[in-house]
């Protein structure tokens, strides 16, 4: 509860920051970042099928990599508790 007021003030504000500089910087962004419709294989100027096998196994790696620091760390504690 000591922290609900200082929490919501500061989302208020940053709302309001937020709010009141969206109209000067969006534009700046947009038009950077404004490639059309335009997907990545075409971007990348490689096939589709590759694009989606790529993806496919950087997220298996990640998954993996993910699932292997989980189970070291639960060894750890494990230990350390018992």
């Amino acid at each position: 509860m000591d922290y609900l007021v200082p929490g919501l003030l500061g989302f208020t504000i940053g709302a309001a920051i937020y709010g009141l500089l969206y109209p000067q910087i969006f534009p700046q962004i947009s038009a950077l970042a404004n490639y059309g419709s335009v997907i990545m294989p075409d971007m990348w100027q490689v096939s589709a099928a590759l694009v989606i096998v790529f993806f496919t196994l950087f997220s298996l790696v990640l998954f993996y990599a993910i699932d292997r620091a989980h189970a070291q760390r639960k060894d750890k504690l494990e230990t350390k508790q018992g």
